[in-house]
């Protein structure tokens, strides 16, 4: 119930629940590009702080490794999954967003982390960035390497690999990563107030944005709605368990296995859109946005978090 009752949860249900009665709330496209690079620069930058602080383990190297199989491991077999159903370049654009991560989600449940004290493992935010790159390569190889079956035109890996590392939510991440790693710890006290202080707020005021999105977006799931929204409820569980075997393995605390579990169990729905709209541009984004934004971001939201939570706490 506290989960539920989260601000940054009510918030989206506010978003939701204003485009079901129609109201006229409109947040200009320049605000809410403003606020995405704020929040991936606020979380990379305090990630970075508390990566300097943390004594290196060898669960947290396995953790690190775990997630970068998983990342891609999991666009494989969703993009088989809904091949039976799709064209190539649609199933792949799709695994390549359920294989990389969602930063609002992550940033949700860290929020909730914080509000009732339960400490984590700053090296969590290096590997969300991480996790962006291989499931777009992925996603994108799988697409070329079927549609080369019928065509000659030859696969730019440069151009992909590009795309993958390079694009701005993670080269935005991991660049503030890299500044708050290096930053003295009495110079970032200085930035108190627009990195830490202002950061909840401004996630809900997004999360508001979201929760209007996603609200509008459900309606262009048209052919195979059924076989996409089952698939867009029962990927995340399926790749949670993924999450939670893998914890189980590492040995992981209760709050760093909820976190793993979260990276594992979202959908990507603005790094890797951004990068498909250039690497595959035949792929239709209202399909892959619908799933991953319509209906697997508010499923983690509102049931996602407080069932992995509840897991966490009682097998790790």
């Amino acid at each position: 119930m506290d989960m539920v009752l989260d601000p940054t949860v009510l918030f989206f249900c506010l978003g939701v629940v204003a485009v079901w009665f129609k109201s006229n709330i409109e947040i200009p496209a320049p605000t809410m590009k403003f606020l995405s690079y704020y929040l991936l620069m606020s979380i990379g930058f305090k990630g970075g702080i508390a990566l300097a602080k943390t004594v290196w383990t060898a669960e947290m190297l396995w953790t690190m490794l775990a997630g970068l199989v998983a990342s891609f491991i999991i666009p494989l077999w969703i993009f088989y999954w809904l091949k039976r159903k799709l064209e190539s370049h649609q199933a792949a654009a799709i695994c390549a967003c359920y294989g990389s991560v969602s930063a609002v989600t992550f940033l949700t449940a860290i929020t909730w982390l914080e509000n009732h004290q339960q400490p984590f493992g700053g090296h969590f935010v290096a590997l969300m960035a991480l996790m962006e790159g291989p499931a777009i390569i992925v996603g994108i190889l799988l697409a070329k390497f079927y549609s080369n079956k019928n065509s000659q035109s030859p696969l730019h890996l440069k151009e992909i690999f590009h795309d993958a590392l390079f694009n701005g939510s993670v080269f935005l991440m991991m660049g503030s990563l890299l500044i708050g790693y290096v930053m003295n710890p009495v110079r970032a006290a200085d930035y108190q107030v627009f990195v830490y202080d202002i950061f909840k707020g401004f996630l809900c005021f997004f999360l508001l944005d979201l929760g209007m999105t996603a609200a509008k977006q459900v309606k262009d799931l048209k052919s195979n709605a059924l076989f996409l929204g089952l698939t867009a409820i029962f990927a995340p569980l399926i790749n949670a368990l993924l999450g939670l075997a893998l914890s189980l393995m590492i040995g992981l605390s209760p709050a760093d296995g909820f976190l793993f579990i979260v990276l594992l169990a979202s959908a990507s729905y603005i790094a890797v859109p951004a990068a498909l709209k250039t690497s595959l541009p035949e792929a239709s984004p209202s399909l892959y946005l619908s799933m991953g934004l319509g209906i697997t971001f508010p499923f983690n939201i509102l049931i996602g978090l407080p069932l992995y939570w509840w897991v966490t706490k009682n097998f790790l």
